[in-house]
């Protein structure tokens, strides 16, 4: 007598009945919440950016809270995971001591990361939100995403930097931003994915051809990288930043060559149930002294730092998790074993957190109700008195 296997569900299988029930709930709370923060960015933002350039800064750092909040929110009631962090020795060179950070929180930096999945924003931002800077975040995106109703809408009003893949426009959108991170104290996480776009089968042949014709490595794991960009933003933020981190993302559950995007795309963890139960994340630190100024040194710093990357998530692929120490990889001294830790990717406290979000929006809303309801009975006076 035979037995089969249960097929794997992925985020091509199709949904089940009980799916779309949570699907529907999950995109009820999710898009309810951030149609409630873009609202309240559509009436604050305006005339706020016009009267008080800097209240309306601080009220978007506070709307990037809320929005971490909400996706706090919708990963631990949909998708509850950990972060598994490890991290090299130098991190903290006297050894991991509770409540240290990893990373300098009071100041800004640079993360670089390889792009797994569509969730990989999802847990960075997450664990900015460990680290008390998750109204700091700034992410690069494609421009496309720019004008998608609600979303792209309100990160506009985050200040996120949206490009277009044309340089001569790229670049001034750059500078523009930049120079607005530089001008302010505020501890921006510019976040980067090199690689351009998630994994998947089309790029990876894209990236293994250019990797030939060039005559650089085939990565096995990862994306050729597009330096160009990176080094711009860093030159951009060079003497206002002292570090870059480099993130390595690995998902549980996954073997080498699957596509982490077809296993764990945002519709199979949140509509399927089908997600990841750890989220390994190694974090590597560059002192921004260290890294070429000139566009041909920080390219091949580049490549080298995903060479590095791509080896790693073989051993993550091999152990089922980063390498701990030189007995799993000959890479790290075998006096230096690297940091790691633990956290669920949780709120500290969600039903607290989320009623004191939705106090502020009633602060908001209600009174500009009120507001906008005697501005209308006052036009209609007017016009047809």
């Amino acid at each position: 007598m035979s037995s089969t296997q249960p097929t794997r569900r992925t985020n091509s299988s199709p949904l089940r009945g009980f799916d779309y029930v949570r699907l529907g709930l999950f995109l009820v709370f999710f898009v309810g919440h951030a149609f409630m923060i873009n609202t309240c960015q559509l009436l604050v933002c305006p005339w706020l950016k016009k009267l008080a350039p800097v209240l309306d800064r601080r009220f978007n750092q506070q709307a990037e809270r809320w929005f971490c909040t909400v996706l706090l929110a919708s990963t631990e009631l949909w998708a509850p995971t950990k972060l598994v962090l490890t991290g090299d020795s130098d991190l903290l060179p006297n050894g991991i001591t509770a409540g240290r950070s990893w990373f300098t929180a009071t100041e800004g930096c640079m993360l670089i990361s390889n792009h797994q999945t569509y969730f990989d924003w999802i847990i960075i931002w997450i664990l900015s939100y460990m680290e008390k800077c998750d109204g700091f975040i700034k992410i690069i995106l494609k421009g496309e995403l720019k004008h998608v109703p609600i979303f792209g809408w309100g990160m506009q009003f985050l200040d996120f930097i949206f490009l277009k893949r044309k340089w001569a426009e790229d670049q001034l959108t750059l500078t523009e931003h930049m120079q607005r991170i530089v001008a302010h104290d505020d501890p921006a996480w510019l976040l980067i994915f090199p690689e351009g776009t998630v994994v998947c089968k089309n790029r990876i042949e894209i990236s293994n051809a250019y990797a030939k014709k060039m005559g650089l490595r085939k990565p096995a794991n990862t994306l050729l990288p597009r330096a160009h960009g990176s080094h711009f933003c860093l030159e951009q933020l060079r003497g206002n930043i002292s570090y870059v981190y480099d993130l390595t993302v690995g998902y549980e559950g996954l073997k080498k060559g699957d596509i982490p995007e077809d296993e764990y795309g945002l519709v199979s963890m949140y509509g399927k149930g089908v997600y990841p139960r750890e989220v390994h994340i190694h974090v590597k630190r560059y002192a921004v002294a260290d890294i070429p100024t000139d566009d041909e040194g920080f390219a091949m710093w580049m490549n080298l730092v995903f060479v590095e990357k791509d080896l790693r998530m073989d051993k993550f692929y091999e152990l089922g998790r980063f390498p701990h120490n030189h007995d799993e990889d000959d890479a790290i001294p075998a006096d230096k074993p690297v940091l790691h830790d633990t956290k669920d990717a949780k709120a500290h406290n969600l039903l607290l957190e989320m009623a004191f979000m939705w106090v502020q929006f009633l602060s908001i809303i209600t009174p500009s109700y009120f507001v906008l309801r005697y501005a209308a009975s006052a036009a209609s006076s007017v016009l047809f008195a």
